[in-house]
């Protein structure tokens, strides 16, 4: 081989091996090894319908049992960490809301540099029993923020960054809002926001809103006002009224707007809706919110910037139900720089009601098997019995010429559980009492037909309980046959049913929220089949056997039946020789 072709072989196994070694390495190293398990979460601002960059915006990270495992953090969520796709940075982030009950969270995480086209991700790390509380609620947003209200709180609306800019009025809720809790306009009192968030210069107003009626829905005294006239949103500014755009009927609007010293420009669900030119009047009282105007309000901000279109456009894609910004990988675990694996995952998203279809069922496979494992017991011993009795009887001479009764004999040990041997002692039993008694009226040697009959009745007597001991307990083998399935379709449909119920009071959907609940579903069918199949097959089994049994304990009743007949039956001449 010449120089040439050796180093390129040599090149050629050496690039091999490096694709190899960058392949089996993990992405990322592991941010802090004290967190025990990671989930990457991935923000595709394309298919969220973001056009442009955004510098930096607060995005609410809804976590359900669809995408998180709420037993592998502490259970107040202290040990909650988010990090940057870089897996070095660690971001800032609050919670607005933390329900373990119900699996639900929602959080809001600071990310920076999201641009369309562009793969993004954030890392949620959890997992460390001894971490501190480390979200930061002011440090959330920029400092351009002048006021955030998440209206979660009693009373009054607070502000949620560092400036303390608290509204009055405003203090009813409803709990099944947009996000967590959603101010509740009454129409009679608006709600009054201090005028110091609302300096001169640039300004960026922006909430979630679902009107009722007409009314004013946001009025800068001197400046700006939005107004929802017969079901058309305008802006009025200066004398200036822009073109009306509607907003949806009886649902959820994401509304905007910005001002940057040239213009106002109107935004509904992240798209420009109206606009008025000119600069801001300075304001000459407080904003009011919901003025004469019933409805529903939630996520209100405001900013001293003019905000760009991407920032509205990510708030309408990340925050609203089928809320499509993100996507969520399978957690890992530090201790294998892995997944959990397929069986962690569907454990891992298995809700309480399927926890209990799974325990029944748990139950029952150690009753089946049980039952079975005590059966073939039973019927070994039986059989084994039946032998040495067979063994010991067949060896006895026939003595018919003696007629004091069936001959007493010691079958040996093996054949104490014998059915075989109880049935011959019933009828040795019953025929000594026989004989006694024609002893008694001249018969000394000889019964009657009738006499016969009744030996017989006692034998069929002994052969129905001794079935019943062969069929005992038998019954948990088809409930598990017959129940074990249908038990675990119910746990299927209940776990299906609360996955796309918490899919829905979340809002997101997709496949990784959807996938990992319904999988777990399933699993109860699962546990039901492997209650069903084995008990099946072992009541098969086990009923040939007892059939078996059942057979040769009729067969040598016949036989004994036969044997006393022809031996003891009290006939004409026998009683003339008498």
């Amino acid at each position: 081989m010449s120089l040439n072709a050796r180093l390129k072989k040599g090149v050629v196994g050496g690039l091999v091996a490096a694709a190899a070694l960058t392949a089996a390495t993990p992405a990322h190293a592991w941010w802090e090894t004290d967190y025990a398990y990671r989930t990457k979460i991935n923000l595709n601002a394309s298919a969220a319908g973001v056009t442009g960059e955004v510098a930096r915006a607060p995005v609410l990270v809804r976590l359900h049992q669809g995408n998180f495992n709420f037993t592998d953090v502490k259970p107040d969520g202290s040990d909650l960490r988010f990090v940057a796709g870089d897996d070095r940075t660690p971001l800032k982030f609050h919670v607005e809301k933390w329900d373990v009950q119900g699996q639900q969270a929602l959080v809001w995480v600071d990310v920076q540099g999201l641009q369309p086209g562009q793969p993004t991700a954030i890392f949620a790390y959890y997992g460390n029993k001894d971490a501190k509380p480390g979200q930061d609620v002011a440090g959330s947003f920029a400092p351009d923020y002048r006021l955030v209200y998440h209206f979660n709180n009693q009373g009054a609306p607070r502000d949620a960054t560092a400036n303390a800019v608290n509204a009055q009025g405003g203090d009813k809720r409803n709990a099944g809002g947009l996000i967590a809790g959603s101010l509740v306009l009454e129409g009679t009192a608006p709600v009054t926001i201090p005028a110091s968030a609302f300096a001169a210069g640039p300004l960026s107003v922006s909430f979630w809103v679902k009107p009722g009626s007409d009314g004013t829905l946001f009025a800068l005294p001197g400046s700006v006002s939005l107004v929802i006239t017969d079901g058309q949103l305008f802006v009025e500014q200066g004398g200036q009224r822009s073109a009306g755009a509607a907003l949806p009927k009886a649902g959820w609007a994401h509304v905007a707007l910005t001002n940057d010293g040239k213009k106002s420009v109107l935004y509904i669900g992240g798209q420009p809706a109206g606009e008025v030119a000119g600069a801001l009047g300075a304001a000459t009282g407080d904003a009011l919110v919901g003025q004469g105007l019933t409805g529903e309000m939630d996520e209100l901000r405001v900013a001293g910037v003019a905000l760009p279109q991407s920032a509205f456009q990510l708030a309408a894609a990340s925050e609203g139900q089928g809320a499509r910004l993100l996507t969520f990988d399978t957690a890992e675990q530090v201790e294998t720089g892995g997944g959990h694996g397929y069986v962690g995952i569907l454990f891992g998203a298995l809700t309480l009601d399927a926890w209990i279809v799974i325990g029944i069922l748990g139950i029952m496979f150690v009753l089946a098997i049980w039952t079975m494992l005590s059966k073939h017991r039973l019927f070994a011993r039986i059989e084994r019995a039946n032998d040495g009795f067979l063994d010991a009887y067949r060896a006895q001479a026939r003595r018919s010429g003696d007629h004091d009764g069936l001959p007493a004999f010691d079958p040996g040990a093996d054949a104490a559980d014998s059915s075989l041997g109880h049935l011959y002692q019933i009828g040795r039993r019953e025929l000594a009492e026989r004989l006694k008694e024609g002893r008694s009226t001249g018969s000394r040697f000889a019964i009657r037909a009738q006499s016969i009959a009744a030996i017989r009745s006692a034998l069929d007597a002994a052969q129905v309980l001794e079935s019943q001991r062969l069929q005992e307990r038998m019954s948990m083998l088809t409930n598990s046959i017959s129940g074990g399935p249908f038990i675990g379709l119910a746990g299927t449909v209940l776990g299906v049913m609360i996955t796309f119920a918490s899919v829905a009071a979340a809002g997101e959907v997709n496949i990784n929220a959807i996938a990992p609940g319904i999988a777990a579903a399933l699993l109860a069918t699962v546990a039901g089949l492997i209650v069903a199949i084995p008990a099946m097959f072992g009541y098969n089994a086990l009923l040939v056997r007892s059939k078996k049994i059942t057979a040769r304990n009729q067969i040598f009743a016949d036989e004994l039946e036969k044997r006393i007949a022809e031996t003891w039956q009290d006939v004409p001449t026998l009683q003339a020789a008498e």
